[in-house]
């Protein structure tokens, strides 16, 4: 999970700079600043923590569930795949009204489309590392 931990890299470092404008502005010595530094990045950290193994949970439930848990996100990209090949190819050939996709479809195939590759991906990893005998859970260990 690569992706995630960069995504949750870059999130703490910006939240970290905001954070460390503020305390700068407000604490005037070096000690305090530092120790505040450290105090509040270490609850970020463990709030992020948090987050990816809710995320990591979510996806193993979904790899380990019945067939439609483990195969709705391809049931609704082929539902997106036939609304655009309507619009565009079987509407104009068969002379059918047309679909008038509003704006917002596109922007939710195009959130859509990246979180099946996203989860997709996710779900391989998880797949291959069960399948090797790499349990996933806080204390990560091999059967």
């Amino acid at each position: 999970m690569g992706l995630f931990n960069g995504i949750k890299g870059g999130l703490i470092k910006e939240t970290g700079n905001a954070v460390s404008g503020i305390i700068d502005k407000l604490v005037t010595t070096d000690k305090e600043r530092l120790t505040l530094q450290k105090e509040i990045m270490d609850v970020i950290n463990i709030f992020a923590g948090k987050m990816m193994d809710v995320q990591r949970d979510i996806v193993l439930a979904e790899v380990n569930g019945n067939k439609l848990q483990r195969s709705w996100r391809p049931i609704i990209m082929l539902a997106f795949g036939f609304i655009v090949i309507y619009e565009y190819f079987i509407s104009k050939v068969f002379g059918l009204p047309p679909a008038d996709l509003p704006t917002k479809f596109w922007d939710l195939l195009e959130i859509g489309l990246g979180g099946f590759v996203i989860g997709r991906s996710a779900e391989k990893i998880a797949g291959s590392l069960t399948s090797s005998g790499i349990t996933l859970n806080k204390k990560s260990k091999r059967q």
